[in-house]
């Protein structure tokens, strides 16, 4: 790569900063900032989904800056066709998963279909959501119109950045550094990044590493992103608001 390593190194550090530090502590205020809203404070709520969105892309603004820098590609981080690789893994690991994933997909796309036309349906979901998670969610019509823009920010820059950018740049740095490692490196960065849901965070660790491994299975970055945006779809409609 005509790129020097020490300067590749350094925008990996700030990276690094970022996501470790930066992303976790702006989540951590965004969700005190929302606690402190009343419900009727829309323009408020608005405002914050406005702040994640643009929060989101400034990694990605980050990592493109290398692309005229060097011959880093769009290719380099992932996006590209899709290729699976039974090569990767066993058969019997990678159809089973890539069967999982197009069911899970589907799911989700039956989960927001269902979340917007059956209120039974969005009433029992909504018991089980923690509170602070709830807090977080879009409640009348203009915070779900925007949330569905928060969804896929989210699904694009994230994916960008702990899939595309860190299986790459840590393929880069570290060359003698198993695939598995970096998944797990991924992984690992995906949750700290989403600590300030606290205990819930559990949940963005076990789907980082489903979109880690997906990212592995089919060498391209899009179906990862299809994946994670309608993960985030499926709560817009989930919280009832039809009277606010």
């Amino acid at each position: 790569m005509n790129f020097e390593v020490n300067l590749f190194s350094v925008f990996f550090v700030i990276l690094m900063i970022y996501l470790t530090v930066a992303a976790p502590v702006s989540g951590y205020f965004e969700l005190k900032k929302l606690k402190n809203f009343e419900s009727s404070s829309e323009n408020k709520k608005l405002k914050e989904y406005r702040h994640i969105i643009i929060w989101s892309w400034i990694p990605v603004l980050l990592i493109f800056l290398q692309i005229p820098l060097s011959d880093m590609t769009l290719c380099n981080l992932g996006f590209r066709w899709i290729a699976i690789n039974p090569d990767a893994f066993s058969n019997w690991i990678v159809i089973p998963f890539v069967v999982v994933c197009l069911i899970y997909f589907l799911y989700n796309v039956y989960l927001i279909i269902i979340m917007k036309t059956d209120e039974k349906v969005r009433a029992e979901a909504s018991k089980k959501l923690p509170d602070d998670i709830t807090l977080l969610l879009p409640v009348t019509k203009q915070e779900k119109k925007t949330w569905v823009y928060v969804a896929l920010t989210a699904g694009i820059t994230e994916e960008i950045v702990y899939r595309g950018y860190l299986f790459f740049a840590l393929e880069f740095l570290f060359p003698s550094l198993s695939i598995f490692y970096t998944l797990l490196i991924s992984t690992v960065l995906f949750g700290i990044g989403h600590l300030y849901q606290g205990k819930d965070a559990v949940k963005p660790v076990i789907l980082g590493l489903l979109f880690g491994f997906s990212y592995i299975v089919f060498d391209s970055i899009i179906p990862v992103m299809l994946l994670h945006i309608t993960q985030d779809l499926v709560v817009t409609d989930l919280i009832d608001g039809q009277n606010v």
